[in-house]
């Protein structure tokens, strides 16, 4: 548990470094699993799951680098996709502890079976502060010898309505997007975008009524004092408040995850596009990132609420 005044986090490495609850005050703003060991039946179905090595999905659950073909897990049995990497399915261990900060790593090394298809050691390290919102930074260190592949994401569920006496049709969204990923009936991106219309023209906020989303956007940055940003709002009319995803400009995606019969929405910030390692194949970027034997790679995001 961390906690700085009014405000409540619960992390835990073992599940995945997930952030299964997150409360401000009197509100309950993170829709996370009934349990911790409800996490592991579901690993990235609430709470804040951590998408790495990569976020989404990756098509038949393979992909071609440098010329050489992988093959993943299949997670996602219904399309044949790998989905969400498999960070938010491990164990981290602690390496800082305070009462409202915590660091904890994945080091691949400590589990064998990675590299039975995931040859590229690494290690990830994150860290969690409460205070005035909820930060998240990710630090990535690729510790073998040769050139790594990778897409880093977060899938923050959240509460829709955050007013337990409201509606999720009255919610609203809102996303600093200037395009959408054209998708194929397996939620693929297909390579192209698309301009923004009709319900995904989220640009100003939109209300949800019975609309759903599994949708991917690239994001136009906005500034930030002296560095860009993205961001991406969920706005609850009743409450004239609203819970805002702020990120690093290495988040160059967002997904808006809105299910039917569900009252959540997740606001997914992700340094690439699904599927983007199988883009960059076919010459489109996509935002996939290669990192070098000994290089750091550091991004990190915010929650917070705010007046809308």
């Amino acid at each position: 548990m961390l906690e700085a005044q009014s405000e409540r986090a619960v992390i835990v490495p073992a599940a995945g470094c997930q952030c299964l609850s997150y409360r401000a005050g009197t509100l309950d703003v993170i829709a996370g699993p009934a349990n911790p060991d409800a996490w592991r039946d579901h690993p990235h179905r609430g709470g804040v799951p951590i998408l790495f090595p990569w976020p989404s999905r990756i098509a038949r659950a393979r992909f071609t680098f440098k010329g050489r073909e992988y093959r993943l897990p299949v997670n996602e049995p219904a399309y044949g996709n790998a989905i969400h990497g498999f960070a938010c399915e491990r164990a981290f261990r602690v390496t800082r502890r305070g009462p409202y900060f915590v660091t904890a790593i994945l080091d691949s090394s400590d589990y064998s079976d990675l590299n039975s298809f995931w040859p590229w050691p690494f290690v990830l390290e994150i860290d969690y502060q409460v205070g005035n919102g909820l930060r998240f930074n990710a630090r990535i260190t690729n510790t073998g010898d040769s050139v790594m592949p990778f897409g880093l994401g977060a899938h923050p569920y959240f509460h829709a309505p955050l007013n337990p006496q409201g509606m999720r049709d009255a919610m609203m969204i809102q996303l600093d997007a200037n395009a959408r990923w054209a998708l194929d009936t397996n939620f693929i991106p297909t390579g192209d975008t698309e301009q923004l219309s009709g319900k995904y023209d989220l640009r100003a906020p939109r209300t949800i009524r019975s609309d759903t989303y599994d949708d991917a956007f690239h994001m136009a940055p906005i500034a930030k004092g002296d560095a860009p940003s993205s961001r991406a709002r969920l706005i609850d009319p009743s409450l004239k408040l609203a819970v805002e995803v702020r990120t690093d400009a290495a988040f160059g995606d967002f997904v808006v995850f809105a299910p039917p019969n569900n009252p959540v929405v997740a606001l997914e910030p992700y340094t690439c596009a699904p599927d983007a390692f199988n883009l960059a194949e076919r010459g489109v970027a996509a935002g996939m990132r290669e990192l070098a034997p000994g290089e750091i790679f550091e991004a990190g995001f915010e929650i917070r609420l705010n007046v809308p």
